[in-house]
């Protein structure tokens, strides 16, 4: 495994436990810590839009709002269940992240949204930080899972 690689396994590590973490306890939002895993600017690209701005005042008032909409959604647990990396130069890596978020719906009915989203991360300013990431139809899979 190559020093990169590392960086960013930890960092999804992290990322993955702060997340989880969050998600199960409004006490937890820790979001400096979330924050940080961002770099200064970062790029996001939905099924609905391409968006980007600042790691910035909005955005992290925007994170305990992010965690509580899942929790109202009957979100219970968000584990990452494999990061596969693929290294692009000395700097930069893509990472493939698997998501595993376990809920009980409105109707008391438990499942699990199981996703994959792709980060681009880099360590230009020696630590890894997310500057990017591609997710699938979130709406979507709430909607058909009876969470939205």
């Amino acid at each position: 495994m190559t020093e990169l690689e590392a960086k960013v396994r930890r960092l999804f590590d992290e990322y993955g436990r702060t997340s989880n973490d969050a998600l199960k306890d409004d006490a937890m939002v820790h979001v400096s810590q979330i924050a940080s895993f961002f770099a200064a600017y970062f790029v996001g690209s939905t099924p609905k839009a391409v968006f980007g701005g600042p790691n910035d005042a909005a955005f992290r008032e925007f994170i305990p709002r992010g965690f509580a909409r899942y929790r109202e959604a009957g979100g219970r647990r968000m584990e990452i269940t494999g990061v596969k990396v693929v290294t692009l130069n000395e700097l930069h890596a893509l990472a493939e992240v698997g998501w595993d978020f376990c809920y009980v719906n409105k109707a008391g009915k438990g499942g699990n949204v199981r996703f994959t989203n792709f980060y681009f991360v880099t360590v230009a300013d020696s630590e890894p930080r997310i500057f990017a990431y591609i997710t699938g139809d979130e709406e979507k899979a709430m909607k058909d899972h009876g969470l939205a």
